[in-house]
């Protein structure tokens, strides 16, 4: 066997074992003859087809080859050739595809006996409503409108899949004007109107009539509420009226307000009713960081407290500095475990801010351990260094070397190599799942070595051990960055941190917004960057080139660090939310300490990106060879809208 040198990167495991460069050569050209193999059953080239999958029998995805082939004859294959491939591809992710296509096929073909012997269970709506239909055509009725009656009360528009058998539900004794009213209700607080009004059909003219005046409370709230209709006194109008009290207050929360303090008292709501909106308005208020907020949340009842209100009565006061009320509301916590560093950082800072300066060290010292937003920020007040506490997941990486021979894995890295990579992803977490810990630790090496980032990262989350800073924070395209982040003048940790919150260095990532590759841009952003820098405007599959994505979304970032005045806090959080609403959020009475603005961001989403990108930008210059930044350098204080140029832009 020659030296490892001698071989190139299209040996399997080029990066894990050696092979010769024989070996090599025929992977090569079993690639080839199988792009080729595809391209010919696509084109319904039998005979060619056939002459090259013959060629294929020893190559890890021969059985690939075989699933599309039977693919497109599945509605006449003899049950006996599918239930063979079953068998044969048990143990790949094939079979459960393969099993997917047939069982649609047995439905379509009303073999009702044959879907339920095939039938696996799988929790997809779309089977579950074929299975139940298929008891029903065969007389097995146990269970069937109870489990029919759960699919059918939810308050968004099911599958497509499930519209025959709502039919035959619908006529059925166990389907009542109140089920129908039931699921109204619960379209209208999901805010599926369409379907509310879909299901109003369903109801007599005079329901109807009902169904269209709560419609309208959503639409318009203000008119709906001066409706003589709802002057009468009955459950129903009370609901409509909360409905039309929680959309005017999201409209014009002062206006909400106000309505509801008139109505309250003039209707017979219940307690929990009214601890509902007071609560909503009260919470909306402090989202929108009215000054009023935390007046209302402290005149909410008890029965009307629950852990968001504790929450955002802590959140509302860390704006003001109010220390005391900060440390009653944490104190007043059920539960901190969601975010514990969050609320021990706040602990701290509250007992700093009331004079129990000895304690507020104890608790910075003991997050200063953590690598961790709030374990920077603690190290900041300490004025000492970070704790990265980086350690290698498998202290042998040769071990590595002991996966090359699972079958899931050798298609897994073959798929990557033909392009074929939601098929790879499959693979690889059919073969993690019937992986021990030690070799889940040895998979994620093996991820990280052929290039796979996103994928490496993925299972070492599952791993759930997360000190191996290399795996978890690598620095591909580090050409690419280093290029564009001296041509815009910006941090290449801070271009790393927002890749990898992004994409995990997925290039081919595209979000269900339509965001796209490594930095997640949208086509329009894309394109309006372009313009705006001097570039080609790119099309969509542009995009997804690397070097043109990294380009694009480092300049896209330095425009929005020029907006926000190189605030870097804010710019992050444009990145995600866009720079109009983060214009919406900034203080409007005095300026705030950027780790309270940060915590008090309306958005969850956005407020843990803020964070995790503050935090991954520290670790990159550490992986990078630099000193990291202190947080509190990267963290300006927050300005108030007239002191800062870009607030009316």
């Amino acid at each position: 066997m020659p030296h490892c040198g001698l071989v190139n990167i299209l040996l399997l495991f080029a990066l894990v074992v050696c092979m010769p460069p024989a070996y090599a050569a025929e992977l090569a050209q079993q690639r080839q003859t199988y792009r080729l193999a595809q391209l010919a059953l696509v084109a319904s080239q039998e005979p060619v087809f056939q002459q090259l999958k013959a060629r294929l029998k020893s190559y890890p995805l021969y059985p690939y080859l075989i699933y599309e082939e039977l693919k497109q004859r599945l509605g006449s294959a003899p049950d006996a050739e599918v239930e063979s491939f079953l068998n044969t591809y048990a143990d790949t992710p094939l079979a459960y595809l393969m099993r997917g296509l047939w069982l649609y096929e047995l439905y379509q073909q009303d073999r009702w006996q044959k879907f339920l012997e095939v039938y696996d269970g799988r929790a997809v709506i779309e089977y579950t409503c074929y299975d139940l239909r298929a008891r029903i055509r065969a007389q097995q009725l146990d269970g069937v409108i109870r489990e029919t009656k759960q699919l059918w009360l939810v308050g968004i528009s099911q599958d497509s899949a499930c519209d025959r058998l709502f039919e035959w539900f619908e006529t059925q004794p166990e389907f009542t004007t109140e089920l129908v009213w039931k699921r109204i209700e619960l379209a209208m607080d999901a805010g599926n109107i369409g379907l509310a009004g879909y299901l109003g059909e369903k109801l007599s003219a005079a329901d109807q009539a009902w169904v269209r005046l709560w419609q309208r409370a959503d639409s318009d709230p203000q008119t709906t509420l001066e409706e003589p209709a709802l002057k009468i006194d009955q459950p129903r109008t009370r609901k409509i009226l909360i409905h039309a009290v929680l959309c005017l207050s999201d409209d014009d929360i002062d206006q909400g307000k106000a309505a509801w303090d008139q109505i309250r008292s003039e209707y017979d709501f219940d307690s929990e009713q009214r601890d509902e909106v007071d609560r909503s308005i009260a919470l909306l208020a402090a989202y929108r960081h009215r000054p009023q907020a935390l007046a209302w949340l402290d005149a909410l009842p008890a029965s009307a407290r629950n852990e968001d209100v504790n929450a955002w009565r802590a959140r509302m006061a860390m704006r003001d500095s109010d220390w005391e009320t900060v440390r009653e509301s944490i104190k007043a916590l059920k539960d901190t475990s969601d975010e514990p560093l969050m609320w021990k950082y706040w602990k701290a800072r509250a007992l700093e801010g009331t004079g129990d300066a000895k304690m507020a060290r104890k608790l910075y010292k003991e997050l200063a351990q953590e690598r961790d937003y709030y374990g920077f920020l603690a190290a900041d007040w300490l004025g000492v260094g970070y704790s990265m506490n980086n350690k290698p997941l498998v202290k042998d990486p040769a071990e590595v070397g002991a996966l090359v021979d699972m079958p899931g894995i050798r298609r897994a890295y073959e798929l990557l190599r033909v392009d074929q990579e939601t098929d790879a992803r499959r693979e690889w977490n059919y073969a993690l799942s019937s992986m021990s810990l030690k070799q889940k630790k040895l998979a994620a090496v093996l991820a990280s070595k052929w290039n796979w980032y996103s994928d490496a990262i993925r299972t070492v989350a599952l791993v759930g051990d997360l000190d191996d800073l290399e795996l978890r924070f690598p620095t591909p395209y580090r050409d690419e960055v280093a290029l564009t982040a001296q041509n815009r003048e910006l941090d290449p940790a801070w271009i790393y941190s927002i890749m990898r919150r992004e994409s995990a260095f997925a290039p081919d990532a595209y979000s269900s917004a339509g965001a796209l590759g490594l930095m997640q841009l949208l086509p329009s952003t894309a394109a309006l960057t372009a313009q705006k820098f001097g570039f080609s405007v790119p099309s969509e599959s542009e995009v997804f080139d690397p070097a043109r994505n990294i380009a694009l979304g480092s300049a896209y970032l330095s425009e929005l660090l020029k907006r926000f005045n190189g605030n870097q806090a804010l710019a992050t959080a444009a990145y995600n939310a866009g720079p109009y609403r983060v214009a919406s959020w900034l203080p409007k009475d005095h300026a705030l300490a950027a780790d309270a603005w940060v915590d008090t961001i309306p958005f969850y989403e956005t407020r843990d990106y803020v964070k995790a990108v503050l935090a991954y930008a520290a670790v990159y210059e550490s992986e990078l060879g630099g000193q990291p930044t202190p947080l509190t350098d990267r963290m300006e204080p927050i300005p108030l809208p007239t002191s800062a140029e870009y607030a009316h832009k």
